[in-house]
């Protein structure tokens, strides 16, 4: 009876599992979202969760419409065809369009006060569309559609993932018509990890430089850990001027948060706030910056102690110091001066200043080698984000979740004028697990926490 049973089941998921089979794409993915955007459904089939529309799906109904309009060209394209499954059929793919059509909301609002605070309607730069953490590109595909013939606005648009193996395969077919068009191309930066803020911050700033683009707006859709404070970290670096505009939607929040658990903290015998904070990456001039790259150079030279590679100031033979010279001459006062030539171009051991060897420093810092130099950052105080939910006492429905808190203390680190923290709403029915053993749990529920930062 339980081989009937268990066949039974495998039989009924194989047949909904080929519902959704290539086929002629009649009964892709897309269209359900197509269906559900359209009719705007606040009730969701529990069979079918992953293509159910949030119960507060924050959008108007013009962009509403557009978006449907472009999902339809997608399905009466692709749909059905080779290669496109992964986009327009995948399980998750009701959830991703909701997320971007928000944050494309979120952009376009600001767009819009852009152009209105402009002075005596003044021609603005154009803005390049930054998606970080990009995965497949849905946001940065959906927008190059919505902003078709206004490249004087959207200019281009740039995907960051620090994945090298994603499809990207959809992007190039979507670039192959941008030009006739009139949307904005997508660039794909594979391998770009936003953990390194300086080289993206460069590699950034040298793509609007280098093609005069104007200006930069990041968007930020279920970010990670501490790939959201990275994300805050780039946009701040980048300066006000050259990225304005931040929407970011943290997925979850960082181990150091989890780890504040002041119970499990005892066990490991850790104190209540040892590196309970989570840093983020301050401005810096251009100047500050150039400054802090060659002083850290400088550092690395005065820690290579070995002359295997360097050649003598004095012979240019490689293999020993000027000190060890051969032709250093007999006189004193000459040999003197050589060391003093040869100092100005070496760092000092101890310092890492050049002018003077590490015997003539005139520092008093304790340490042997130089300091790092380190950009600024302000540390984010998270001890209490989890303490604070658990404290006992009545909650009176006024205390957030951790996860909002978190939220809200993680905008405080933007550095931008106009900064606001905003639930959309979005509803899941299959994570929330109505059941006694979780409806206490605050991490049941979908993330729809979005931040929007811009300057006035």
């Amino acid at each position: 009876m339980a081989e009937t049973v268990e066949s039974s089941n495998d039989a009924v998921n194989e047949s909904n599992e080929n519902k959704w089979k290539v086929g002629d794409g009649s009964k892709w993915r897309v269209w359900d979202v197509i269906d559900e955007l359209e009719s705007s459904s606040k009730s969701r089939d529990a069979n079918n969760s992953d293509t159910s529309v949030s119960s507060s799906f924050p959008s108007n109904d013009k962009l509403r419409k557009q978006v449907v309009a472009i999902l339809k060209e997608w399905g009466d394209e692709w749909a059905g065809k080779s290669g496109w499954q992964t986009l327009l059929n995948k399980k998750s793919l009701m959830h991703e369009m909701e997320e971007s059509v928000v944050a494309l909301q979120i952009f376009n609002d600001w767009i819009e006060q852009r152009q209105t605070k402009a002075t005596n309607n003044a021609v603005l730069p154009p803005v390049t569309l930054v998606d970080v953490c990009c995965g497949k590109g849905i946001f940065s595909m959906l927008a190059s559609y919505f902003y078709r013939g206004k490249i004087s606005i959207v200019s281009d648009i740039i995907m960051i993932d620090k994945q090298t193996s994603i499809d990207w395969n959809h992007i190039s077919a979507s670039n192959d018509k941008a030009k006739d068009d009139e949307r904005p191309m997508i660039e794909t930066w594979g391998g770009c990890n936003l953990h390194e803020i300086d080289q993206v911050v460069e590699r950034l700033e040298k793509h609007t430089n280098s093609t005069n683009k104007g200006q930069l707006a990041l968007i930020g859709i279920h970010l990670c850990k501490l790939l959201s404070p990275s994300c805050v970290g780039v946009v701040n670096a980048l300066g006000r001027d050259n990225a304005p505009f931040l929407c970011l939607a943290p997925c979850c929040m960082p181990r150091v948060v989890l780890a504040s658990n002041e119970n499990k903290r005892k066990k490991k015998g850790k104190s209540e706030k040892e590196d309970l904070v989570v840093s983020v990456r301050k401005y810096e001039t251009f100047e500050e910056r150039q400054s802090r790259y060659e002083a850290n150079v400088r550092r690395d030279g005065a820690k290579k102690r070995k002359f295997a590679d360097e050649p003598c100031y004095l012979c240019s033979e490689v293999g020993h110091p000027v000190r060890k010279c051969s032709r250093l001459p007999a006189d004193e006062t000459e040999r003197l001066e050589i060391f003093q030539q040869a100092s100005a171009l070496i760092p000092c051991w101890k310092c890492g200043e050049l002018g003077h060897i590490r015997a003539h420093c005139p520092s008093t810092q304790d340490r042997a080698k130089p300091p790092l130099t380190l950009p600024p950052t302000l540390d984010l105080d998270v001890a209490s984000i989890l303490r604070t939910h658990h404290d006992d006492g009545e909650d009176n429905g006024t205390r957030k979740p951790p996860f909002d808190t978190y939220c809200d203390l993680l905008s405080t680190a933007i550095q931008r004028d106009d900064i606001k923290v905003l639930d959309v709403g979005f509803v899941n029915n299959s994570a929330q697990h109505d059941n006694n053993a979780n409806k206490d749990n605050w991490n049941r529920g979908r993330k729809s926490i979005y931040i929007s930062a811009s300057s006035v």
